[in-house]
């Protein structure tokens, strides 16, 4: 069976099964945790995939990826994905499910690239600017990096702006380069 398949089946059924606010905000933030996890780990996907390791390790494991103390929706769902053996398919699962939350929440994701730590106040401007162009909410992932020498690069939902020093640096050497092109 084709693994987007799995993973959009079993996370709508995650979806649906957790009718209550709450606790699908705490699904959500515990299936972020996992997906943030299967990146910083890479030897989980390998333990979830090892059919010798036990099923109850497995859990440990997964409860561990997801943060610790799971709700007991999560504990549920972890449960009805090892009776099923489809706890190789839990990353694309847990992916999905961040996807259909903030979906149906109108939650945006963003990234906010400075050369320098940027302070609250402009953070909160540029948040609230971006929040009414979507019209939902923006959560944003901060990352430094000084090698854009100035400015910022936000990312939110596959729209970028570029206000960096170094982007403008380099739009002007391309249109320098270009302008003597047609010179010569």
């Amino acid at each position: 069976m084709n693994n987007g398949l799995i993973a959009a089946r079993y996370a709508t059924a995650l979806m649906e099964f957790v009718p209550e606010k709450a606790s699908r905000t705490k699904l959500y933030t515990e299936a972020k945790s996992v997906s943030k996890s299967f990146l910083q780990f890479n030897e989980l996907r390998s333990v979830l995939e090892n059919p010798v390791m036990a099923k109850a390790d497995k859990r440990k494991v997964i409860d561990l990826a997801a943060g610790g103390n799971s709700s007991k929706s999560f504990v549920r769902f972890v449960d009805v994905l090892l009776d099923n053996n489809r706890e190789i398919h839990l990353q694309s699962i847990m992916l999905k499910f961040v996807d259909l939350y903030r979906k149906s929440n109108n939650i945006h994701s963003g990234k906010l690239t400075t050369a320098s730590p940027v302070e609250a106040i402009v953070e909160k401007r540029l948040l609230d600017m971006i929040q009414k162009k979507t019209g939902g909410t923006v959560e944003i992932e901060k990352l430094i990096d000084p090698s854009i020498l100035g400015g910022f690069q936000f990312e939110v939902d596959f729209v970028r702006w570029d206000a960096s020093l170094s982007g403008q640096l380099q739009r002007i050497r391309s249109e320098y380069i270009e302008q003597n092109k047609k010179v010569l």
